[in-house]
């Protein structure tokens, strides 16, 4: 894969980077990692809205915003505070924080699409595996083991019996199909609103203002995922300088003329609504002590800026109750 010489970073760039007709979100060469030939996410891979372009993409992707549009603001609300409050009855560390803050979107989805509420925190270990093969940068190690995830995530995904899930099937018309893009939300909504939950109560911290001031500030200037590539399909030109088929394109989400939180053009994210609704349920339900926010890193990863919060006396396994 070629390396990423060029950077979008103003907004007519990365508008024009989003939606440039020759620009696509894989190298033509590599249409999945390598990596991942042979392995249970290779299909999984290969089939989500978000790793393809075209006319498949669009189809894919108003199937997936139908069967996401299918749930409204207070069922999602409502079931996001019952989720909230039963993994935040057990919180006691900063480390469970940043469990948390995981956790919830990934089990607010499990609970809509329909899996078994045993394998929970299981689930959320599969996720973050997942993530790891799938974004840009993990290791031969994080690789395989996502690998090992995907299948994992795919014989859960087989039992599942929500009412979310029902609608993906019927949305995409091919259960594999929906299988995949329903692991495609697990995995997209995890990293992101978990960093939006992150930094919205870092800022809390600095601001008197509401949740969902503070929530918007976060989108507006310090958007969780900051980062996304697109690869040159032929010889072509971006932001007038020329691109060489192959060529491959660092874009930045935010720009000193405008935030783009959720991407911009084709490949916009369809879950804004899910994610804010989700990070406003968490702010209100959590009560943090102020030592929590103490002390946190930013996780390891080329495209999102998540804050995990440690205590001084770490213990790496220190989760909560699900």
């Amino acid at each position: 894969m070629t390396a990423c010489p060029f950077s979008a970073a103003s907004r007519q760039a990365v508008r024009e980077a989003l939606s440039h007709p020759h620009l696509g979100v894989r190298p033509t060469d590599e249409p999945v990692p390598m990596a991942l030939i042979g392995t249970p996410a290779q299909s999984i891979f290969a089939s989500l809205v978000r790793m393809n372009d075209g006319v498949r993409q669009s189809e894919l992707k108003l199937a997936i915003e139908a069967a996401l549009d299918w749930h409204g603001d207070d069922e999602i609300r409502q079931t996001t505070v019952d989720v909230a409050q039963r993994l935040a009855g057990s919180l006691t560390t900063a480390e469970q924080l940043t469990w948390f803050n995981y956790a919830l979107p990934v089990c607010v989805l499990a609970e809509l699409l329909g899996i078994a509420h045993r394998d929970r925190a299981t689930l959320v270990d599969e996720v973050l595996d997942f993530v790891r093969c799938i974004a840009p940068g993990g290791s031969a190690e994080q690789m395989a083991a996502g690998a090992v995830a995907a299948g994992k995530l795919q014989l859960r995904m087989q039992q599942a019996d929500g009412r979310l899930f029902e609608q993906l099937c019927q949305q995409c018309g091919d259960r594999s199909l929906a299988i995949a893009n329903a692991i495609g939300l697990l995995f997209q909504a995890c990293e992101g609103t978990a960093g939006l939950i992150g930094k919205t109560l870092l800022l809390a911290n600095q601001r008197h203002q509401s949740a969902e001031e503070l929530i918007l500030a976060v989108l507006q200037q310090s958007p969780p995922i900051h980062t996304t590539r697109r690869f040159a399909v032929e010889d072509t030109w971006l932001d007038g300088k020329p691109l060489a088929k192959g060529q491959s394109v660092l874009v930045h989400l935010k720009t000193p003329e405008e935030s783009f939180a959720f991407g911009y053009g084709a490949h916009r994210c369809p879950g804004e609504r899910w994610a804010r609704i989700i990070a406003l349920a968490a702010i209100s339900v959590l009560n943090i002590k102020p030592e929590w926010l103490s002390h946190f890193r930013w996780r390891v990863s080329q495209n999102a800026r998540v804050p995990e919060f440690y205590s001084a006396k770490e213990h790496a396994d220190d989760r909560g109750d699900f």
